[in-house]
């Protein structure tokens, strides 16, 4: 008796289907950034004790591990563009209800993504962040500068995520940039070092690139790409936290009690996980 056709539109749909919990880290984005993180390294350690077991050609191994680190790279970058959506979206959504200026016409939106986000319970700073990309330092410069402005402030303040000119704690400009060309070369051509790749490489690294060529990402490259992510993250987290706290201070403190300041330093503190300051109020980070 043949077998019976497999419907692969139904196979397709059911991959909508197969789905887990949001990790309670997901209600803290330095949280939610730091358990995927750990979840990804975790998963490549694991893979490679795996391929340590029993009889093997190196070489074979060697390769297939070649994909896992390609794919690795790719989660990794990933994560910390999502841990950048998430912040943003935290911020307009505690600041919505206290400005009344166009700081918010940076982002741009079609109303049948808005209407989805609302109709799922979405928030407002969700529906301006999610549906963007957060790809380019100098787009992700100008979406905080103008997000954690003072009030009717058009220009913008002088508040930069990544600035042009760092201190040394903030060098992190080109090697962001750097950063999205890898991750533009390891999504859109799966690796492909294509000749106008290595010109954007070239420019961002100031050395020369080899095109056309594979990407080829080791295990040490994964490592240190990790770990300067990771950094990152924890001081864009604490530059945002500070500025979005000292401008709802600013904002909102002169009229309010000292026991709804207090509630909204513990609330800022709560997403950003600091213990953060304003007026004369300490916001306790909760217990996770």
């Amino acid at each position: 008796m043949p077998r019976r056709p497999i419907d692969l539109t139904r196979k397709i749909k059911d991959i909508v289907q197969h789905l887990l919990p949001m990790p309670k880290e997901a209600l803290a984005p330095i949280l939610h950034f730091k358990r995927t993180t750990a979840d990804i390294w975790t998963s490549l350690a694991y893979v490679e004790r795996a391929v340590e077991q029993g009889d093997r050609y190196e070489t074979v191994v060697q390769r297939h591990l070649g994909r896992v680190y390609g794919m690795i790279l790719v989660n990794l970058v990933e994560t910390y563009e999502r841990f950048l959506k998430e912040v943003a979206a935290e911020c307009i959504d505690e600041l919505a209800e206290y400005v009344v200026d166009d700081r918010f016409d940076v982002f741009s939106i079609r109303g049948s993504t808005l209407a989805s986000h609302f109709d799922t319970g979405g928030t407002l700073g969700r529906s301006l962040c999610e549906s963007a990309t957060w790809l380019d330092c100098e787009e992700i410069n100008k979406r905080f500068r103008r997000l954690l402005s003072e009030p009717f402030q058009s220009g913008g303040a002088s508040f930069e995520l990544f600035p042009k000119q760092p201190t040394d704690a903030l060098r992190r400009f080109e090697t962001m940039n750097l950063i999205w060309q890898i991750r533009h070369t390891s999504v859109h051509n799966v690796g492909v070092i294509t000749r106008s790749d290595a010109v954007k490489l070239r420019l961002w690294t100031g050395e020369s690139v080899a095109a056309p060529s594979m990407l080829s990402p080791t295990r040490e490259d994964l490592r240190h790409l990790k770990r300067f992510l990771d950094e990152t993250a924890t001081l864009c987290n604490r530059r945002v936290a500070d500025r979005l706290a000292s401008l709802i201070a600013a904002i909102f403190a002169p009229t309010a009690s000292t026991l709804t300041t207090k509630a909204k330093a513990d609330r800022l503190a709560g997403i950003f996980r600091l213990p953060l300051t304003m007026g004369n109020e300490i916001g306790m980070v909760p217990p996770d």
